[in-house]
């Protein structure tokens, strides 16, 4: 290939990727020959020396060349796809996260009530007008006269979804949608744009794939997936899996993401920008908020747990040994008997001033028995959850022969403690799923039959056993 014909690619790969009609960069270095040439020919008038291209003009040619030459291959396209502008690519797929606060051990009078921590703040400063993040109460309207910043919603609501309300900050403000069965969301953040991403909040994995997009006339960028870690690990993945989609553009000096969890269904990419091209300042017409039907209203653990200590213990003609140390990290909602075996269910919450969270809780049922033999409760087996009489009135505790059943020693005594929970299919019964977040700990002790269970990811097996051995 001669010295022309590589003129000539070069020159018509840079005219169709940089088209010199539509920008200045040819202008400028031909300027800057001229000035170059003009000046040079003033000074050597009378010579016959040939005209030489100032060196800043020449660097600027060479940089134009090689950067047409970047963006024309297909590798240099995936370079350009890794510059980003709204957000910050990690160097791994992998980062650090905080650890959770550690709790501290606490001795606790049985049946008394636990101190409780101080609330947490607040996580929105307009919390107390618009609620926090978690149950936003505002509407569009009302945020918009408390910032002083272009507030834009979606112009057309996606069907199934509905306002739940907006809240937020003086710089920031989140506009959150529901999907009407409670298992989706859109969450649109709208704040001031510094000018560059967050190190803190705005990174993408190494491997994300983030594409560059056009929300109108405007540059945007769209990927999908999420750091995502369990409870207690101090690492996070990114995972391009998750059930999610993002999507960042900036309108003058504001900036707007739209965060889409699914199902119903994904968007993707043409969705997600079509859904962004909605957005606007006029009267949106609205779904009316749902009214929450008896499922799907928050679990109230006070509606099952409505006795006191004392109250049970009368119900139950026994008196209840209870744990004499615990974390920090529960309170004591109350007591339920169970006429049918004569047993008795006390419940701790985990703190929600702590946490946030009240879901999760440490259950402990207790059933008078003389000898080990007398009650169910205190025991493990293996077995088929599917053959078990209806309602399971005996109390008894089956798990398939695979699951990772352990004897343990509370004490002088031994107990049995399993991990897993077992799960309803729409084709085979019951199955067992060995999920860690599922604790159940069993055993007999003074004229006694225990179940000690904890859903969440705080307290491990050992923590349990300590509190089986405080137990009196």
């Amino acid at each position: 290939m001669d010295k022309q014909t590589i003129q000539s690619i070069l020159q018509d790969a840079l005219e169709e990727q940089i088209p010199s009609a539509e920008i200045d960069l040819w202008r400028a270095v031909e300027q800057g020959l001229v000035a170059g040439t003009a000046k040079q020919q003033g000074v050597n008038m009378n010579t016959t020396q040939p005209r030489r291209i100032p060196r800043a003009a020449f660097a600027l040619i060479i940089m134009a060349i090689l950067l047409a030459l970047t963006f024309i291959t297909p590798q240099g396209r995936a370079f350009a796809q890794s510059i980003l502008r709204f957000f910050i690519r990690s160097s791994s797929d992998s980062i650090s996260v905080p650890t959770a606060e550690p709790y501290r051990w606490i001795t606790t009078t049985p049946g008394a009530p636990l101190p409780t921590s101080t609330p947490r703040p607040a996580e929105a400063a307009f919390a107390a007008e618009c609620g926090d993040f978690s149950n936003p109460t505002c509407s569009v309207e009302q945020i918009r006269g408390m910032v002083n910043f272009p507030v834009k919603e979606l112009g057309k609501i996606p069907e199934g979804f509905y306002l739940a309300g907006a809240t937020g900050g003086p710089d920031s403000v989140i506009l959150t949608y529901y999907y009407e069965e409670q298992n989706g969301s859109i969450t649109i953040t709208i704040e001031r744009w510094t000018g560059a991403p967050s190190s803190q909040s705005d990174l993408v994995g190494s491997s994300a794939e983030v594409e560059k997009v056009q929300v109108g006339s405007i540059e945007g960028e769209y990927f999908k997936g999420v750091f995502a870690y369990e409870d207690g690990s101090d690492t996070a993945t990114w995972d391009p899996d998750f059930g999610n989609e993002t999507l960042r553009w900036v309108d003058g000096d504001v900036s707007y993401t739209i965060l889409y969890f699914y199902p119903p269904i994904p968007m993707g990419k043409e969705g997600m920008v079509a859904l962004a091209e909605t957005m606007t300042t006029e009267v949106v017409e609205k779904l009316p908020t749902p009214t929450p039907g008896p499922f799907d209203m928050a679990w109230d653990p006070r509606d099952m747990y409505n006795l006191g200590i004392p109250e049970a213990e009368e119900k139950a003609g026994f008196t209840l040994l209870l744990p004499t140390r615990l974390p920090d990290i529960f309170i004591l909602i109350g007591a339920h008997y169970e006429e049918e075996n004569n047993t008795v269910w006390v419940y701790y919450q985990l703190d929600p001033n702590r946490s946030g969270d009240t879901s999760n809780g440490l259950v402990l049922r207790e059933q008078s028995a003389t000898n080990p033999e007398d009650s169910a409760l205190g025991d493990i087996i293996i077995g088929d959850y599917n053959t078990l009489p209806e309602g399971n009135p005996e109390n008894l505790m089956v798990v398939p022969a695979d699951a990772r059943l352990e004897t343990v020693q509370i004490g002088d005594n031994t107990g049995k403690y399993i991990e897993g929970v077992w799960s309803g299919t729409d084709c085979c019964g019951w199955q067992w799923d060995p999920m860690p977040c599922m604790k159940t700990l069993r055993w007999w002790a003074n004229g006694r039959a225990f179940e000690l269970t904890y859903t969440g990811t705080e307290l491990q097996k050992e923590d349990l056993l300590s509190i089986a051995a405080s137990i009196q």
